[in-house]
């Protein structure tokens, strides 16, 4: 079986690649999850003197850095099988949906927290990367119009800075012809 396993189909960079999630069986998944939870363990390293004081700054950074790359492919993936005018589930996704959705929810069962401010207006105090101002006939003040990666909080503890584009009321000065 050549065909890409379902979380390589979930992470894919291509976002074309969702589309195949329907065509996978139920079975599959089911196999593919099980397989994972009989994989043979590995046993854990013995712990130092020094180490058993509690977590490194790094070995917690590393953490951080892991949770935010896994809650910014999950709602990566989340965004890509909505419906941007309505926000519902796209038909060929709907499936699929409901795990993604089960995910967001472990995370956030977890004290994982996701904001990509998408129609908020915006604020420099925002944690946000803005990666572009864009004059915009349907805002009135500057407004977050579309997120590229959320903010994500652990804890709240911020692990990733959220990178978004700003949209900015039209004036005769920034209207294109």
């Amino acid at each position: 079986m050549n065909d890409p396993g379902m979380l390589q189909l979930l992470m894919a960079a291509d976002h074309k690649q969702l589309a195949k999630f329907p065509d996978i069986p139920l079975e599959r998944v089911v196999a593919e999850v099980q397989a994972l939870k009989n994989a043979p363990a590995t046993p854990p390293a013995p712990i130092s003197p020094s180490a058993a004081t509690g977590p490194t700054v790094e070995s917690t950074d590393a953490l951080g850095a892991s949770i935010a790359a896994l809650a910014t492919n999950i709602w990566r993936a989340q965004t890509r099988m909505v419906d941007p005018k309505t926000g519902a589930p796209r038909e060929e996704t709907r499936r699929l949906y409901r795990h993604i959705e089960g995910a967001l929810e472990a995370l956030t069962g977890m004290g994982v927290r996701l904001s990509d401010w998408i129609d908020q207006p915006y604020d420099a105090g925002l944690p946000v990367k803005v990666l572009s101002f864009q004059p915009t006939p349907e805002v009135t003040r500057d407004t977050v119009i579309e997120a590229v990666r959320p903010a994500v909080f652990w804890q709240d503890r911020l692990l990733q800075v959220g990178e978004v584009i700003v949209g900015i009321p039209q004036t005769p000065s920034n209207t294109l012809p």
